[in-house]
């Protein structure tokens, strides 16, 4: 990202972002304001000082945000510092400190948390890893259930039960209740459902090419 030196600690997901006298984009993390210049930490000769985040300034974050609007620009910085987090995490998982790797898993599940409420088809490729991911963390502690209750699924998901009977209720999310007699009676949803809607927003009526890119992510 044009040479942007990212400092994991300090990431979060991007949510303001203007292109400055076309010399390149400046972007603010959730909790700044635009109000003012974002800051970062640089430590340099042993020397930690406050300096004015740098513009991102290569041509494909700055075209997108002239063509596209600020709310791809956005979602592009946002995508690219996801991925970043996925490719630190998948790298050094195996030898990095159980600290080291509990800040990428924080980190991950904020951005995983701000797509899934900016949820769009343009975001299937990014879901693909965040499964990915939640799926290697969870194997290396215990087995992935098969059936999840409503908050187990909405913690598998990194979403909200409110939000998850929301989808039931609009047909999009497939659910099992254990006794249709009782009014409330404990629902049960399959994680393959939970994968199916994460990637396309939707658990049944998925095409053939779907189905089997769904069928990857079985175990």
């Amino acid at each position: 990202m044009s040479k942007y030196e990212f400092k994991v600690k300090e990431l979060a997901p991007v949510t303001h972002a203007y292109l400055i006298k076309d010399q390149g984009v400046m972007f603010w993390y959730e909790g700044e304001t635009p109000e003012y210049d974002p800051v970062q930490m640089k430590i340099a000769d042993g020397i930690e000082e406050e300096i004015t985040r740098p513009l991102l300034r290569d041509r494909k974050t700055i075209r997108i945000c002239t063509d596209n609007g600020r709310e791809n620009c956005i979602r592009h910085i946002n995508t690219r510092i996801a991925n970043y987090l996925l490719d630190q995490y998948e790298a050094t998982i195996d030898t990095a400190p159980d600290s080291v790797i509990e800040l990428y898993s924080i980190k991950i599940d904020l951005f995983y948390r701000w797509f899934w409420k900016q949820s769009r088809k343009s975001n299937q490729r990014i879901f693909e890893r965040f499964l990915r991911h939640v799926r290697t963390r969870r194997s290396r502690s215990e087995k992935l259930a098969t059936w999840h209750t409503l908050k187990e699924a909405a913690e598998y998901a990194r979403t909200g039960v409110t939000k998850l009977r929301e989808l039931i209720d609009e047909g999009k999310l497939k659910s099992y209740r254990l006794d249709d007699a009782k009014s409330k009676s404990t629902i049960l949803i399959n994680r393959k459902d939970l994968d199916a809607m994460i990637l396309f927003d939707r658990s049944s009526g998925l095409t053939k090419r779907q189905q089997e890119r769904l069928a990857s992510y079985s175990e």
